[in-house]
Formats: structure tokens, sequence, C-alpha cells
């Protein structure tokens, strides 16, 4: 079975990644490295950069017996909806989608920006101001929608990243198993998963009013999906 571990950039993606193995290691499924053939070559983990029905198929056959997650930040488009939706029917897959208030994001992004310059690195060096995170946001909210659209655990950032309860359980119970949780986090502190800020609602106190109008004024749907837990929002991908 191959879980596929999708989130936007800046939104805990990493973090749910690296919870869902340490959940299925714990249950006797080790997490190793595929093939630069399945997955992106040069990556240290499971990742993948793009999707073809050729490579989820190969995917799920060399797993049979074994429980794999993979992480992704590319869009399904160009996978079968049917095709995938028999995966999803027969067990051999798992979608676990994870989404975070955009303006919790939007600080993020803002502070990879400043990281990025200073290290010389490319990956949101580009990102400096609240419109040019907001532009890139955008652009993947679609990816986020149409993933979500399959049958899928909707993984809520705050839920999993600030109770050390009810996020390794979500996992686990969307994986058909039980886990102590405290034995998830004791492994997954020790992993690297992108840790920022780690606070909730950050934006309250750290993104101006303007700015913070300028997002809901971007995103109202996405405002109220995360404030009200309307899932509909997903619904009108496919």
């Amino acid at each position: 079975m191959i879980v596929i571990s999708f989130g936007l950039t800046s939104s805990g993606s990493t973090l749910a990644f690296e919870m869902a193995k340490a959940i299925l290691e714990l249950h006797r499924h080790p997490q190793l490295r595929l093939t630069d053939d399945l997955v992106t070559e040069g990556q240290n983990v499971n990742f993948v950069n793009g999707w073809t029905d050729d490579r989820l198929s190969r995917l799920i056959d060399c797993t049979v017996g074994k429980k794999i997650v993979v992480k992704t930040h590319a869009d399904p488009s160009a996978l079968s909806t049917e095709k995938t939706f028999g995966y999803l029917d027969s067990g051999d897959l798992k979608i676990q989608v994870v989404f975070r208030d955009p303006r919790d994001t939007v600080l993020s992004m803002l502070d990879h920006g400043v990281r990025a310059r200073k290290r010389n690195q490319k990956a949101f060096s580009e990102i400096r101001t609240v419109d040019d995170a907001i532009m890139r946001l955008r652009r993947q909210l679609r990816s986020l929608r149409q993933w979500g659209a399959f049958p899928s655990l909707k993984l809520q950032y705050d839920d999993f990243a600030f109770d050390q309860v009810k996020g390794p359980q979500l996992i686990a119970g969307d994986l058909g198993v039980t886990v102590d949780p405290h034995k998830v986090w004791e492994i997954v502190n020790d992993r690297f998963t992108q840790k920022n800020v780690a606070r909730p609602h950050r934006y309250k106190t750290d993104l101006s009013p303007d700015d913070t109008a300028r997002v809901e004024g971007a995103f109202p749907d996405f405002v109220n999906l995360v404030e009200n837990r309307d899932l509909s929002w997903f619904e009108e991908a496919q």
C-alpha cells in the first residue's frame, strides 16, 4: 500500500509525513527509500515531484505486502480519476491531505524567504512580500483541492502540530492501526520537519491588520474552510 502525503509548502506537510512514517515504523513497516525510477532522484526521503498513472501503478506494485509513505507537493491532474478511485477502493492507496490557515502559511513563507536569501538558496528566495506569498499560495491551492477531492484524510495543521495526542491518533486511525502518541512524538522530534515558529494562530500577533485583510480577501473560501471546517471546499475540484 502507498500512502500519499500531500500538503502545500509551509503548511506542516513534512511534519505530517514524518508522523505517518513513524506510525508505520512502530507497526513494523520499515520506510525504505524507493528507487529513483519511482521517486524523485536526489531526495533523502520518498518524494514524488510528478504523477502519472504508470508511476502510481508501479509504486503500488512494488509495495505489495508493505506500507510506504511518499511525500508530494505535485498536483494529481495527470492521474486517471477512475484508476485512482479503484486503488482507493481496493485499499492499495491512501491519501492524506494537509492544510493550514493561509494567514499563518503566508507568515511561514515569508520566514522561508528570509532564510533562503541568507543561505543563497533558490527555493523561497523570491518571496519577499505578502503579495509574493499570496501569489504562490494561490497557484498551489488548485493542487490541494484536487487531492482533497479524492476520499482522503483531511488534516488541519493545528490538529496534528499542537495536539500531542490527537494528531497521531488521526493519522493512525486512517492507516487502520492504533498507536501510543508519545512514542510517535519521540521519533518525530528527532527528525527534520521544517519546524519554523510552531505557534498556533501566529497571524494574530505577527501579521498586520492590513495584511491579514489582504490574505482573507484573497482566499475567503479557504479561510472559511479553516475556521468552520467546511470540507465542501474540496468537493468542487472534480
